[in-house]
């Protein structure tokens, strides 16, 4: 498989502050990568590098196997052939939807570009839309325009940034599956910035968890999750209780937290000194022997009793943060 991206030892500072830190990534043809951090850490400025809209203090960002940004020579966003999908959607308000996608395909006939788009609009579902413009439509059809734009003129690689960041749950969920289904349809490779972990794993081929303007860790979302390098990584998917041991720091996530369990389990004692109902389990505080406060993710038709109780941990559900 080629690689569609690849940052080399990438940084760049803005205003003598290094917000990207000796970044190196790549991006296969056809697949899609998650920048998975929170606000400020440098993932959205990664995006912009890769776009050709900053120039790199240091390191080679090479496209296709070309190197195309360098500290010295940036070439421009047009000549990258990279298709964009952003959070604020960027649609032209003066232009049908169907001029909208059409917008980027000057090198086709006029017919060539009409029969282009209304293929796209089928694909995302806006059959029938063609001549509405952008303000007439809900934020979903609006986000599905934008994704057919993006993917009109067959880019190399796509870039995100927040994609679904406005929507709302159901239709983010929507949105989501139906950008991964068309982004896979096509082959392009796909780079995702996003501050959200469900969109990450839900995406991604593999995350890379940045924080502090540096890749933390780069794997399969399975190994991410379950395998975090660092303990910075684990928390990046949700709450983990950290336990000290011989060995070094345990983290637990609380749904891997059981009443009962198997003999070769890890346990230990506490006692729930308070339950609320989530999603129809029972999230549960509990006080460790050790004085230590964690949280547990119960399931059971009623809430379990705030009393003293041993508790399983599943071992290939342990994370080993060596001290």
């Amino acid at each position: 498989m080629s690689e569609a991206l690849r940052f080399n030892n990438i940084s760049f500072s803005y205003d003598g502050e290094r917000v990207v830190d000796g970044v190196s990534f790549s991006v296969e043809a056809g697949e899609i990568v998650c920048l998975l951090g929170p606000s400020g850490c440098g993932k959205t400025t990664c995006l912009r590098l890769a776009a050709g809209m900053e120039r790199p203090d240091d390191g080679e960002i090479s496209l296709d196997g070309k190197v195309v940004s360098t500290a010295t020579n940036v070439a421009p966003p047009e000549t990258r052939q990279i298709g964009f999908l952003f959070q604020e959607f960027a649609l032209f308000p003066h232009l049908s939807v169907l001029d909208n996608i059409c917008f980027g395909l000057n090198t086709l006939s006029a017919d060539k570009q009409k029969a282009r788009a209304l293929e796209l609009l089928k694909e995302v579902n806006l059959t029938g839309f063609a001549d509405k413009y952008p303000n007439s439509l809900s934020g979903g059809e609006q986000q599905r325009a934008a994704l057919a734009r993006a993917l009109a003129p067959s880019p190399r690689l796509m870039l995100m940034d927040e994609p679904f960041s406005n929507l709302d749950p159901q239709l983010r969920d929507r949105m989501r599956d139906l950008t991964l289904r068309l982004i896979k349809h096509v082959g392009t490779a796909g780079l995702v910035v996003t501050h959200d972990a469900a969109d990450a794993l839900r995406m991604a081929d593999r995350i890379a968890v940045q924080l502090d303007g540096k890749i933390l860790q780069i794997d399969t979302p399975e190994n991410v999750y379950r395998q975090p390098a660092q303990p910075e990584v684990a928390t990046m998917f949700g709450n983990v209780n950290f336990l000290k041991a011989d060995a070094g720091t345990y983290g637990i996530r609380p749904n891997d937290i059981a009443l009962t369990g198997e003999d070769d389990d890890f346990t230990f004692d506490g006692e729930i000194t308070g339950t609320r109902s989530m999603r129809g389990d029972w999230l549960c505080l509990i006080k460790t022997d050790a004085g230590q406060t964690f949280e547990a993710l119960l399931g059971g038709d009623t809430p379990p009793p705030e009393a003293a109780h041993k508790f399983f941990v599943p071992r290939a559900r342990l994370m080993l943060f060596k001290d």
